[in-house]
């Protein structure tokens, strides 16, 4: 009830609202889990998350809140976020949840750039061995990243080449529902 309460009253509904049919997409191409995450706080909180009952083991649930250094939705956020919010994040102690888990600073900061220029997140088994979560960044009319749309999958089975491109496309579509005017790369639109 209190999730229900918070949620009719703020921004998130109308994110939310916008990502879903983009979501359902996804899902429905990928089917594994989708979910859809913002920046709160100090951590990845998730809005929306669609799965089946074959979904692999995965600890997002909605409500749920996870650390950033430690999700690919929270480290494409972080990625996209101020130099500044970045050095905060960096410069505490990060727990380490299995062998794969970024925990060093320097070695983050590389990832994140890496994140910014390749434009997606693939992290096998940072917290569950067995998935690899994938993320993409959904901007604002702003052009700032205001979520990151992910998916969930068995390790065995993370194919970024064919999972990235699905992402990026249900990412732009609700970005575009936000009010993103950004221009894709590598594109040039001529009218007759």
């Amino acid at each position: 009830k209190m999730w229900e309460l918070a949620s009719r009253g703020s921004k998130m509904v109308g994110l939310r609202e916008a990502a879903l049919p983009f979501m359902e997409d996804v899902q429905s191409v990928v089917q594994h889990a989708t979910t859809l995450g913002i920046l709160d706080s100090d951590e990845i909180l998730y809005i929306e998350r669609i799965g089946t009952h074959a979904t692999v083991v995965d600890i997002s649930k909605i409500a749920g809140r996870l650390p950033l250094h430690a999700t690919s939705s929270g480290l494409v956020l972080l990625a996209h976020s101020p130099a500044a919010y970045q050095d905060k994040i960096l410069a505490r102690p990060l727990y380490k949840y299995t062998d794969t888990t970024l925990t060093e600073p320097m070695v983050l900061r590389r990832h994140l750039a890496d994140i910014r220029h390749r434009g997606f997140a693939a992290m096998p088994g940072v917290i569950v061995p067995e998935t690899t979560g994938i993320a993409v960044p959904v901007f604002g009319p702003d052009n700032t990243a205001v979520a990151a749309l992910s998916v969930i999958v068995p390790r065995t089975e993370e194919n970024d080449s064919a999972r990235v491109p699905v992402l990026m496309a249900g990412a732009r579509g609700v970005s575009r529902a936000l009010g993103w005017r950004g221009e894709l790369k590598g594109t040039v639109r001529r009218s007759q």
